[in-house]
């Protein structure tokens, strides 16, 4: 299909080739007034006082401000619509709603559009353009103001109308702070009043809620295992019974409703998210193109059976309206029975284009995009920028070449999931922003704008610090490549040692290069993001030694006792810097705390990475306790002595060891073989489960079995197997905040071997109420060492935190390869003294 490009271009249209100037100030006095309508709207009235801000910063004259909207006497700069404002100083209303325009004549200035938003894009662009502000990174240190003339201020204008080149922008998790909203709408990565084709997620859960439907209608839900599955009141993640007429009835009536009550909204979403319920009836299954379909979660064809059908009968009486959806997971494979989408329905299609250094995954991206234009009318991308990673993930070339290929084919939208650890990647998001307004611009000129006007001599070398970063990053090695997202062991693979080393050697380099104060702090807070990540880097790659390391002699019992010290100061260092960046100001404090309260950050995973310490110093015990027990003790208080987690661990197992103390896990070691008979609670599972036990699979695709006879020792134990996501048994014990415990669970895979999925012990927070706790960052997490033919123990420390009433202990696994399991056994959970 030949499609038209144009609309996903931007165009800046001038209305006059030349420019014609205005003073703004004359021998230290004001020659212009601001002017805003009456009872302005908030984001026009927080426009025009960035306006007199910056306008003061740079010829130290202070701006008039009207706010009545009335005509001035001499030159007026007229920010919305005010009383000379005519219909032709606005932008044409066939354009994108998101256009703004500015416009000069009679010796006045008009910066407008139809909504608010796009009136304050006017002037945040007519700062940028004609007075060279910018706005790097949120916050005053980032802004960049040049040095004018004290009392003089005269500026040359062209007439223009500025279409924005991707249209809606919408950036998930980049406002942690005022200043940071104001970063996001001064660059424009913000969500206008009024954009085309905007809703695509997860909505149809809302057309048939439980309490409406569920009694008198179950056949509505999706038939899963043979029975009716009714979602709770907080069920999002689910599909209704697709096939059935009723439910194609009742979705076009609602989306119909939904327009008409919003008269602004031209879109209704029937988005395919992270979804795990969906019906197996014969008809639902008469959608998929195979019998195995359902088997292999293909349900691309169903899905876009439905959104077809929906649309096709919302066109018949709301003809300028659209259906979204996300073009994603279990439905971003193209159909193979549906061949074009209707022209009303558009769709969102992911991709993680920082993922593009991998052998033939741009190819693969690229291939699957081209077949969607050639099948949808209307597309636009949902990308995955930050993942919430502490360690430096910058590769702003592959997205710059990403939002490049997608203009090529006339992507209209981008959704982007910033997530975003900014001292490591400000120059990168800064870019972004500008390339989702104009795509044409050039990278290199944009990142070299921002180093020469923040780093000042110390640009180039920090310019060598930012390439490092990304060189590293598109660097293959193992563990790199995989799914960041709150995957603490990948993020900690995204730099090596050596370049971490180097990182920070161009740092300090920079640092010396420059007598600014301003810039010495931005090269710190640089310092500061390095450095949170550095600790996870350094451990992993230490764990993998001393994992490695076999204690067979003194000499090797020497050696790994070395690797558990090192690690153990790493993680004393790691727990007091971390704490500190809580409270510190700047760009590195407010990414921390945003990031934190989003729950994104996994710092409760580090004593897996750091693991290699306590299964070292374990080693250390057992062989001098066998082959030099006079030394034993010694040895022992000499590891007590490190201090942190592997100290903690060591000690709190010799002791759990030598007093045998009360196991508040009901039924850990799978003893009991007694009928599970409690309630499950949420979407967890308790028939067939190990009694005191629940089980929980993200997909539903994960086999639980109770073990005779294969447990540790030739005990009960339980497996988890053919879980292609996650999968776990979990159990709620009592607890109370600031007590400690030791978290123990012995795991073995079958067969022994890299590959086959990980086991995994948690533990997470509840509050009194039965809530998740809040700070997900303290919840902790321990792999178990894979590779090993025999059982091991897996362990951990938990503090209890403030406000948790029940700590959920949680025995998991995810992605495993076919054929293969984890075991489970002898899980114990107690009291510290």
């Amino acid at each position: 299909m030949v499609r038209p490009i144009l609309c996903a271009t931007v165009l800046i249209l001038s209305v006059s080739a030349f420019a014609t100037p205005l003073t703004l100030a004359r021998d230290g006095k004001p020659t212009a007034t601001i002017v805003i309508p009456d009872k302005a709207d908030a984001k026009i009235r927080a426009a025009a006082l960035d306006l007199q801000h910056y306008v003061k910063a740079l010829c130290d004259v202070e701006l008039p401000l009207a706010t009545d909207g009335k005509r001035v006497q001499g030159t007026g700069i007229y920010v919305g619509v005010c009383e000379p404002t005519s219909e032709g100083d606005l932008p044409d209303k066939t354009l994108n709603p998101e256009t703004y325009a500015i416009r000069v004549h009679d010796g006045n200035l008009y910066l407008t559009g139809r909504q608010p938003s796009p009136v304050s894009f006017a002037v945040s662009s007519f700062l940028e353009d004609n007075l060279g502000v910018r706005w790097f990174a949120p916050g005053s240190l980032w802004e960049y103001v040049p040095q004018g003339k004290p009392g003089e201020l005269r500026v040359e204008v062209k007439d223009l109308v500025s279409v924005p080149g991707t249209s809606p922008r919408i950036w998930s998790g980049h406002g942690w702070t005022e200043e940071w909203r104001a970063w996001d709408q001064r660059n424009k990565a913000v969500l206008s009043e009024i954009v085309p084709r905007r809703q695509f997620q997860n909505n149809l859960y809302r057309v048939f809620p439980p309490e409406k439907y569920a009694t008198t209608h179950p056949e509505y839900y999706p038939l899963i295992n043979g029975k009716r599955w009714i979602p709770g009141p907080d069920d999002r993640y689910w599909r209704p019974c697709e096939s059935n007429p009723d439910v194609l009835r009742l979705t076009v009536e609602y989306a119909c409703k939904w327009f008409d009550d919003n008269p602004t909204v031209d879109s209704f979403s029937l988005g395919m998210d992270d979804i795990s319920h969906l019906c197996s009836c014969p008809n639902c299954r008469a959608l998929d193109p195979r019998p195995d379909s359902y088997e292999k979660k293909e349900f691309s064809d169903r899905h876009y059976k439905f959104v077809n059908a929906v649309a096709r009968e919302v066109a018949k009486t709301h003809p300028d309206r659209y259906i979204g959806t996300l073009i994603y997971a279990i439905a971003r494979k193209p159909p193979e029975t549906v061949d074009r989408l209707e022209d009303n329905v558009f769709g969102f299609i992911t991709q993680t284009c920082g993922m593009w250094y991998l052998d033939g995954r741009q190819a693969e991206d690229e291939a699957v995009t081209r077949e969607w234009a050639r099948r949808c009318k209307h597309l636009s991308r949902y990308d995955y920028i930050g993942f919430g990673t502490m360690t430096p993930r910058v590769f702003p070339h592959m997205l710059d070449r990403a939002i490049k290929f997608d203009k090529s084919l006339g992507f209209e939208g981008m959704y982007t999931e910033v997530y975003d650890f900014l001292p490591n990647t400000a120059p990168m998001i800064w870019a972004m922003a500008k390339l989702e307004w104009d795509h044409t611009l050039n990278l290199d000129d944009l990142l070299q704008d921002f180093y020469t006007k923040m780093y000042g001599t110390a640009a180039p070398i920090m310019k060598q610090y930012f390439d490092l970063l990304e060189r590293s990053y598109y660097t293959d090695r193992p563990g790199h490549g995989a799914w960041e997202h709150r995957k603490l062991s990948v993020q900690a693979v995204a730099l090596s040692v050596e370049d971490l080393d180097e990182a920070f050697r161009l740092l300090q380099q920079a640092t010396n290069a420059s007598g600014d104060p301003d810039v010495q702090e931005r090269i710190f807070q640089s310092r500061l993001g390095l450095q949170y990540g550095s600790y996870v880097i350094r451990a992993a790659a230490l764990s993998k030694q001393a994992l490695a390391a076999a204690v067979t002699d003194e000499k090797s019992a020497a050696s790994a006792l070395q690797f558990a010290e090192r690690i153990s100061q790493l993680s004393v260092e790691r727990e007091k810097f971390w704490a500190d960046m809580l409270k510190m100001d700047g760009l590195a404090g407010d990414s921390i705390r945003g990031l934190t309260g989003q729950g994104y950050l996994v710092g409760g995973q580090a004593p897996s990475l750091e693991s290699g310490g306590t299964v070292a110093a374990l080693k250390v015990l057992a062989w001098y306790s066998e082959n030099a027990p006079e030394r034993a003790a010694q040895i022992a208080q000499r590891i007590s002595n490190l201090g942190g987690p592997v100290s903690d661990a060591v000690k709190s197992w010799v002791w759990a060891q030598q007093t045998k103390p009360q196991n508040l896990s009901p039924n850990g070691d799978f003893e009991d073989l007694g009928t599970n008979t409690q309630p499950a609670e949420q979407d967890w599972a308790t028939e067939g489960a190990p009694k005191g036990w629940s089980t929980w699979s993200s997909l539903g695709d994960a086999r639980f079995e109770i073990l005779g006879g294969k447990g540790h020792q030739g005990s009960v134990g339980a497996s988890i197997a053919g879980s292609k996501a996650s999968a776990c048994y979990l159990q709620t014990v009592p607890v109370k905040a600031d007590e400690r415990y030791l978290c123990v669970a012995w795991m073995k895979g079958d067969p022994a071997g890299a590959g086959q999925g990980s086991g995994k012990l948690s533990v997470r927070f509840r509050d009194a109420k039965g809530s998740w706790h809040a700070r997900h960052d303290l919840e902790p997490s321990v792999d178990m060492v894979q590779g090993q033919a025999d059982w091991q123990p897996v362990m951990m420390t938990v503090t209890i935190p403030e406000g948790a009433a029940g700590a959920v202990i949680m025995l998991g696994t995810s992605d495993q390869a076919e054929g293969s399991r984890i075991l489970f056994d002898d899980g114990a959970f107690y009291k510290l003294p």
